[in-house]
């Protein structure tokens, strides 16, 4: 087996990335910088590691993004209603079960775009956010 140790970075606004990788990576991406990078992921059938932050900063910007995500979410939320769950996320008396909802939306997404292997795990040790989701997808 050949085993390439060479890796190629890349400086610019994630929108106006063109070019090809294998994986993609984003830690603490806010609101929607997260479904930014998963859309470039899916653009090029990159795996993806990825802890979200922010989640009320979840924004139809730029509008090649629209909310909810995955055919899934769009059957049981509202644009508004995915929305105000997406605002909730952020409010520790219930963000865990919104940001939960936000996430398997991500996911769905993922799935929805050809993904056999999704997960959903959490950052180690707990204490290193107050928002520790890790998503894990491969095609």
């Amino acid at each position: 087996a050949v085993v390439s140790t060479q890796s190629t970075g890349c400086l610019c606004h994630l929108a106006q990335f063109t070019g090809k990788f294998d994986i993609g990576v984003s830690l603490h991406a806010c609101g929607s910088a997260t479904d930014a990078v998963l859309s470039q992921c899916v653009r090029v059938g990159a795996a993806v590691v990825s802890s979200p932050c922010c989640y009320g900063k979840i924004t139809p910007s730029p509008p090649s993004l629209t909310y909810p995500r995955s055919e899934l979410v769009q059957e049981v939320l509202s644009e508004s209603a995915y929305y105000a769950t997406s605002r909730q996320a952020d409010h520790m008396s219930q963000n865990e079960r919104a940001m939960k909802c936000i996430d398997i939306d991500r996911l769905e997404f993922l799935r929805d775009n050809g993904y056999q292997s999704v997960s959903i795990s959490k950052l180690e040790p707990l204490t290193c956010s107050p928002k520790n989701n890790l998503l894990v997808a491969v095609k």
